[in-house]
């Protein structure tokens, strides 16, 4: 068999290969389709939970707390007393109240202030995010802009097959070899990057939802919280 004959079967070996190849990149392509359909979902979900936990539940529970002290205030002014002892009892109990209030409130505040933190740290690292992506984005306009300017030459005639040798024949089908060697490897690699990170989107979404549930259940323990605060008020000035 002669080196003609050889390269003529190289190519179409190369070929069935290129085909598999390009099936296993379409079918990565749609688990990295899937994958980011998944986590921009636990994304939107956890941004959700955050805004609902942060300004929703954590403001109930603040007016919750104030309404408490404003409760123990009243109760407090309208206990009666008969001599300086007891006044100074009572006084010194709203004392105590108001530092217990306060204590909380600072510790409350320096939660909020590790929080607010560590939004910042992820905030940043959003920013480095959107700047791989750019960076990612550029990098396809290139790859784009370099295979226009190609067909350009091709177009113009540059291919020129009639220059071709069958030597130089062997050479390309080499290096395309070479090259689906490389590639098979790193479609290989992503798959397996893929299934890991499908299943831990999956993990993350069920985390997710688990929370949500905890949400409502706590908004639900806040707002009986607030009735019994509510009756609680009434009974002060209704019960003297």
């Amino acid at each position: 068999m002669n080196q003609i004959e050889k390269n003529k079967i190289a190519i179409r070996e190369n070929k069935k290969k290129i085909f598999q190849i390009n099936s296993d990149v379409k079918t990565n392509e749609k688990l990295i389709f899937q994958s980011r359909s998944m986590i921009e979902e636990n994304r939107l979900m956890i941004l959700s939970n955050y805004t609902a936990l942060f300004q929703g539940n954590r403001q109930l529970a603040n007016n919750n707390t104030h309404e408490i002290y404003e409760n123990r205030e009243s109760i407090l002014s309208n206990v009666k007393t008969i001599n300086e002892v007891e006044k100074n009892f009572v006084e010194a109990q709203k004392n105590k109240a108001s530092i217990d209030y306060l204590k909380h409130k600072s510790d409350v505040d320096s939660t909020v202030l590790e929080i607010s933190e560590e939004m910042s740290e992820i905030n940043l690292k959003l920013i480095g995010l959107n700047r791989k992506i750019l960076e990612l984005n550029q990098s396809i306009v290139d790859f784009n802009s370099e295979q226009i300017n190609h067909n350009k030459h091709l177009i113009q005639g540059d291919l020129k097959p009639s220059k071709a040798s069958t030597k130089d024949n062997e050479n390309l089908i080499s290096k395309n070899r070479s090259e689906m060697k490389g590639l098979e490897k790193n479609v290989k690699k992503n798959r397996e990057k893929m299934h890991n990170l499908l299943a831990s989107s999956k993990e993350y979404a069920n985390s997710v939802l688990q929370i949500k549930k905890m949400i409502f259940d706590l908004r639900s323990a806040i707002m009986n919280n607030h009735e019994t605060i509510s009756v609680n008020r009434s009974k002060i000035f209704y019960n003297p």
